[in-house]
């Protein structure tokens, strides 16, 4: 109809009625891209949302889980702590407790911290990033895998070379098959660092370790091993807190965000 318009308008000479229906036209062509560029910023807004909804989530997910695993570690540092005047000071001698040999037994174990968020990663793949408006969510983003990233290879770095010191200095800890009590399928865990850690024996016992603390103090290979584990499992700890703060952090940069549901 317009262009029906505008050829009797060109027939007649109108050329009044012809820039008019040429404005109205592209008027018309305006709005419609106008139109759709508002329909696909909400559409935009609207993905941004469940996107943030679902990112804040899995955040508050992963920070419960890295406390936990802190809090399964930490206390194994803290043990480690406590028995160096033990075994390179002047401290008066005494008995190391089964705490204390356990732990300085397992001073290699460092399993993989969990630091997977599946929808960053699906962000990334689908290259979607971009729905993200927040300056300080995405500057929180970046950080968080910037620092996964260093974390990942220093974790390998870690892990390159545990000395296991009961497999190579059996006369300073080994293993011993203990009896469990009646009606014990196996003993009772000392602390959370030891839930993860199966110690079973055969029906009715169980492995603990046992130390000679006279052997490991006068032992320079041994407390060169184990000082090396002990500084692995401290910078390991020190991850963990670098972690949880940049989790922290960005956190709470996504629930400032409109729409985000608070944190629990």
């Amino acid at each position: 109809m317009i262009l029906s318009r505008i050829a009797t308008a060109l027939r007649q000479q109108n050329w009044v009625a012809v820039a008019l229906e040429f404005v109205i036209v592209i008027a018309g062509v305006v709005i419609g891209f106008q139109i759709t560029a508002w329909n696909g910023e909400r559409a935009d807004r609207r993905a941004e949302a469940r996107l943030l909804e679902r990112l804040h989530q899995e955040v508050q997910t992963l920070l419960d889980i890295q406390s936990a695993e802190l809090a399964e570690h930490l206390p194994r540092a803290e043990i480690l702590r406590d028995v160096h005047p033990l075994l390179f000071d002047a401290a008066p001698e005494r008995m190391l407790t089964d705490t204390e040999c356990r732990v300085i037994g397992m001073s290699h174990w460092l399993p993989a911290p969990t630091d997977e968020l599946p929808v960053l990663e699906e962000t990334i793949s689908t290259g979607r990033s971009d729905l993200i408006a927040s300056e300080r969510v995405r500057a929180s983003l970046r950080e968080f895998a910037i620092l996964r990233d260093r974390a990942r290879r220093q974790y390998a770095e870690l892990v390159n070379e545990l000395f296991r010191l009961a497999a190579r200095h059996p006369e300073a800890i080994w293993n011993v098959r203990t009896p469990l009590a009646e009606g014990q399928t196996q003993r009772p865990p000392e602390s959370r660092s030891f839930v993860r850690v199966s110690r079973r024996a055969g029906d009715g016992y169980d492995w603990t370790l046992q130390c000679d603390l006279a052997v490991m103090r006068r032992d320079r290979a041994f407390q060169a091993e184990y000082v090396d584990n002990v500084s692995r499992l401290n910078s390991f700890v020190e991850r963990y807190e670098e972690m949880l703060a940049v989790l922290t952090d960005l956190e709470a940069a996504i629930a400032g965000e409109p729409g985000t549901g608070d944190r629990p």
